[in-house]
């Protein structure tokens, strides 16, 4: 027999095999078919959604199509862990939970270094700012001392690793103890700050800042900008230099106040809608023509 007769009879057998176990499945289909018919029209006039879709847990994960390859679709992309806190900062982070995550997402380990002076760093600035601003409404201060600065930064840290952030936080923001004390600022608790600055009018100038406007008008930043000049020159003449470093200082407690007397929410917007400015300021105003 010829390689072509082989190749027939071949088709002939897979096709009998085919033909038989179909006959087969259909005889248990039709030895038990009413059963089944009757629980779908059941179904169908029971569930007004459709009885023809499948039952599915709402609590159950979906698997991936191919495991042991990839999580669940809609599965987090991070692990929770259990964080090694210190014990020692007096913080309230529970009062920020929400944004503790979203500085968490924003920072997480793989993005980071990629993403550091765009997204994850202006919000890890912003949380520090946030917290301490919020705390001095039971303490006062507007700023902490370097023990328990250096406890709450690694608090922060061990939190935000807890979430999927990268634990190099500290290094790719360029976070120092400056962040959270009061620096070369003369100033650190809330009565000697409202004492010195017009503590409204800076409250009305930054408590809605413009997304539009507010890098051209600067009226939040200019508010902030003398604000810092003031305090800083508290014990001396008032100074034009608004880069020198107890301005910079100042500067910092000048954004944990706004922070004490906005929401938290509230205060996110206004301290990465300056950022955004501070970040856009190095780009051209004026796009090059092209002819």
């Amino acid at each position: 027999m010829g390689p072509a007769g082989r190749l027939s009879v071949a088709a002939a057998l897979l096709s009998c095999l085919c033909l038989h176990g179909l006959l087969g499945n259909s005889g248990q289909a039709f030895a038990q078919g009413p059963p089944v018919l009757h629980r779908i029209d059941h179904a169908e006039e029971d569930d007004d959604s459709g009885g023809l879709m499948p039952e599915l847990s709402p609590t159950g994960s979906p698997q991936p199509f191919v495991p042991f390859l990839a999580p669940a679709p809609l599965a987090p992309f991070y692990n929770n862990s259990t964080p090694k806190l210190s014990g020692k900062c007096s913080l309230n982070f529970t009062a920020i939970n929400g944004l503790m995550t979203t500085t968490a997402v924003d920072c997480f380990a793989s993005f980071a270094p990629f993403l550091a002076n765009v997204i994850c760093c202006p919000q890890l600035q912003a949380t520090l700012t946030i917290l301490i601003g919020q705390s001095s409404k039971q303490t006062g201060s507007l700023a902490l001392d370097p023990t328990l600065a250096n406890y709450c930064l690694s608090d922060v840290q061990q939190l935000l690793m807890s979430q999927g952030a990268s634990d190099d936080l500290r290094s790719i923001c360029s976070v120092h103890l400056s962040n959270a004390t009061e620096g070369s600022c003369p100033v650190s608790t809330v009565d000697a700050f409202e004492s010195v600055v017009d503590s409204s009018k800076l409250l009305e100038a930054c408590r809605k800042v413009d997304p539009v406007n507010e890098c051209c008008s600067q009226t939040c930043q200019s508010a902030i900008s003398d604000a810092a000049r003031k305090i800083s020159s508290k014990d001396a003449a008032l100074t034009s230099d608004t880069a020198s470093p107890k301005v910079d200082s100042c500067r910092n407690v000048v954004l944990r106040w706004l922070s004490s007397r906005l929401e938290p929410s509230s205060a996110t917007k206004m301290l990465r809608q300056i950022s955004n400015c501070n970040v856009n300021g190095g780009l051209p105003t004026k796009l090059p023509r092209h002819k």
